[in-house]
């Protein structure tokens, strides 16, 4: 039976309608048989006959979704707004609806204009920060959820770990970890606190507290697919068939685990057994997750690749560039290259300068193009006005999320993509590219969890096809930025990081400092995929990493060549 409100329409003696109420009795037990058509039919008649009766109109609500009709189910929840504008469940309806389709702003509104009339609604106003957080208003976001708290709302616990979560994103990580301990000292068992205190901890390089945090998730949720593969991927693995391989062997055959949950996990595992000169082993299992990734991400469109590509080269011309005027003649620092390519390497050496601050993988480009009317590159064509809003937001988020640093580095692997606008936004701008053995790149992406998604990491083939665009384009890049840009090879930054530093520094105009090559030793929050590596001492184990599964990467090494 289709759920719905309490409310019914009154006859004009204030009885229910009998007929009617019978039609619906029917209308429900067709739809519980499964006879949608025939149900739906009937659900419509009563609404010929009583417009804005509330269960029919929720009925054909969820009957327009399922059946892949939500501009439909748009107008049938806008329509019980309009006639029951105190019935919360039909804002959160809507709002959720419109967030489904891309209307942020029209879900926001929603709930705001419910929660003025209503501010008591405590659960509402927390859809609603929720909302705030995913649209990327962050500070309204918290204000929000404060207010939650500040109106006694159910299970706080839950309110200060979302707190905790946003400060970080907001780079605040005291804050971020006071609010999760007021999470625990709530409930101390309460594992989304306990996860997010974990991942700080890492974070910010305390690895003993952030593995001690994680094995007592496993010991309260034995299932916690997360928990045990943050353990495969800190720790250094010597036996194939240690306690956390059991655990994670256990969950994966029980039934109730989800697809996320196993792609993790086999990746997890692929790490373990890499770790453990199993290869053979590990690329089945790095094969087995990549497999799930590509179900989950989708396939890779290498044409529409090779379009985007072509595009940049056509728009992003020294023409164009000049025609453009400039937000700031700052000397701004970004670091780009191909995924897994020793970008966060690179920046927790730069980082350990005194004259620099990281500022890890800033996602501010690919998120403000997307924005600008138009699909990308041809968007950098529609006019000055938006490009230097574009730009002014970029310096806006630098303020507001580094304070008081001198200089930031933004260590976006994929900014490559953005290098035209950036340069013509900021000409003094200062780019580093992080190059890597082809073969040894390609290998790290596929043997990578990219929980967002990224559909040409799951297959070899993919991967060379993405690496020869990112060839083509830098090459477009470096004739047009001339000097602005500088390669940083990955081996030799291994193999003689004073030398590679030195030049890296000179790059962006500073003296040498001796702290680059301690920068283990430092203190910063890393918040990438690597973050476990980079705090280990200077090391060469990854060089060449990729003759472990020469036969394996065939199928790459016949995109790229080698």
């Amino acid at each position: 039976m289709i759920q719905t409100a309490t409310s019914r329409p009154q006859g004009p003696s204030g009885d229910p309608i009998d007929q009617i109420e019978q039609r619906l009795s029917r209308a429900n037990e067709l739809y519980a048989q499964q006879q949608v058509t025939q149900a739906e039919a009937l659900f419509q008649e009563i609404l010929n006959e009583q417009p804005t009766h509330p269960d029919a109109l929720q009925a054909l609500v969820v009957i327009s979704i399922q059946a892949g009709r939500p501009l439909e189910a748009k107008d049938l929840l806008s329509r019980l707004l309009q006639a029951y504008p105190e019935e919360p469940l039909y804002h959160d309806r809507l709002a959720t609806l419109l967030e489904s389709l891309g209307e942020q702003a029209e879900a926001l509104d929603v709930y705001r204009r419910l929660l003025e009339g209503k501010p008591e609604l405590n659960d509402s106003r927390y859809n609603y920060a929720r909302l705030l957080r995913r649209a990327g208003q962050l500070e309204k976001a918290l204000e929000e959820y404060f207010e939650c708290l500040k109106r006694g709302i159910r299970q706080p616990e839950e309110l200060y770990t979302n707190i905790g979560v946003i400060l970080g994103e907001l780079n605040r990580p005291e804050p971020a970890a006071k609010a999760l301990e007021q999470a625990l000292q709530l409930n101390a068992e309460y594992v989304p606190a306990l996860y997010n205190q974990a991942l700080l901890q890492e974070e910010l390089g305390n690895w003993g507290q952030a593995s001690n945090t994680l094995y007592r998730i496993i010991d309260l949720h034995p299932d916690h697919a997360d928990a045990m593969a943050r353990l495969a991927h800190g720790e250094t693995h010597s036996d194939p068939v240690n306690p956390l391989v059991r655990k994670i062997k256990r969950a994966l055959k029980r039934e109730s685990a989800d697809p996320m949950a196993e792609e993790n996990l086999l990746y997890a595992l692929g790490k373990i057994h890499d770790d453990c000169q199993r290869y053979d082993d590990a690329f089945q299992y790095f094969q087995q997750a990549n497999q799930l990734s590509h179900r989950r991400a989708g396939p890779y469109d290498a044409a529409a690749q090779t379009a985007e590509v072509d595009a940049l080269l056509q728009t992003c011309s020294g023409e164009w560039l000049a025609s453009i005027t400039p937000v700031s003649e700052q000397p701004l620092i970004f670091i780009c290259g191909m995924f897994r390519s020793g970008s966060t390497l690179l920046e927790q050496m730069l980082a350990a300068h005194p004259a620099l601050e990281a500022g890890g993988e800033i996602a501010y480009f690919p998120q403000a193009v997307a924005g600008l009317e138009g699909d990308y590159p041809a968007s950098l064509l529609a006019g000055q006005e938006q490009l230097t809003l574009l730009g002014e937001g970029y310096l806006a988020l630098l303020k507001k999320l580094f304070p008081g640093a001198e200089q930031v580095t933004n260590k976006r692997p994929d900014n490559f993509i953005y290098l035209g606008l950036i340069k013509a936004l900021f000409p003094n701008a200062r780019i580093l590219n992080t190059v890597r053995d082809p073969l040894d790149t390609g290998l790290s992406v596929y043997c990578q969890n990219f929980i967002a998604g990224m559909p040409y990491a799951n297959q070899l083939q993919d991967i060379g096809h993405y690496y020869g665009q990112y060839q083509r384009l830098m090459e477009h890049w470096r004739e047009l930025l001339g000097d602005s840009l500088l390669d940083v090879e990955y081996q030799q930054l291994v193999t003689e990081p004073q030398q590679q530093l030195t030049a890296a520094l000179e790059f962006l105009g500073l003296d040498w400092h001796e702290d680059c090559l301690r920068f283990q030793e430092a203190s910063n929050r890393v918040r990438t995929a690597s973050v476990t590596q980079v705090r280990r001492e200077l090391h060469q184990d990854s060089v060449g990493r990729w003759r472990n599964y020469e036969t394996e990467l065939q199928p790459l090494r016949d995109v790229i060549g080698g």
